[in-house]
C-alpha cells in the first residue's frame, strides 16, 4: 500500500458526468464509491474561466475526473441522479500534485 493510499480512508461516490440531457440538465454514469479524504471546507478557488469562487468541500483523491462530476461523501452508490441528494456537489475545478519521485499523484477537487 502506498503512502498516498494509506491516507484516503473515507468513502466518496461519484458520479461521472457523461453528457447533456437536452433540457439543461446533465445525465451520468453510474455511481462509483472509492477511498479518498473529504473536506467540508469554504476555500476560495479559480473556477476554469479564472474566476474566483468559494467550495462547498473539497475532496483529495488518486484518480483523475472530469470537472462537472458530482461527489458525495459516503457511500450513495444506490442513488443514480447525484442531483437529487443535499449532500452532492458538483466539482468545478481540480488540481494535480506528484510527489518528488513521481510515483505518486494526489487530485485536488473543488466543490
Amino acid at each position: 500500500m502506498t503512502g498516498l493510499a494509506r491516507k484516503l480512508k473515507q468513502d466518496v461516490t461519484r458520479w461521472p458526468l457523461t453528457g447533456s440531457d437536452g433540457f439543461g440538465g446533465f445525465t451520468f454514469g453510474s455511481p462509483v464509491k472509492f477511498k479518498g479524504r473529504w473536506e467540508d471546507k469554504a476555500e476560495l478557488f479559480l473556477n476554469l474561466d479564472n474566476e474566483e469562487e468559494v467550495s462547498n468541500a473539497i475532496c483529495y483523491l488518486a484518480g483523475d475526473i472530469t470537472v462537472g462530476d458530482y461527489f458525495a461523501l459516503g457511500d450513495h452508490t444506490a442513488t443514480a441522479v447525484p442531483t437529487t441528494l443535499d449532500v452532492a456537489f458538483r466539482s468545478r475545478n481540480y488540481g494535480k500534485s506528484t510527489d518528488l519521485r513521481g510515483l505518486n499523484a494526489l487530485r485536488k477537487v473543488w466543490l
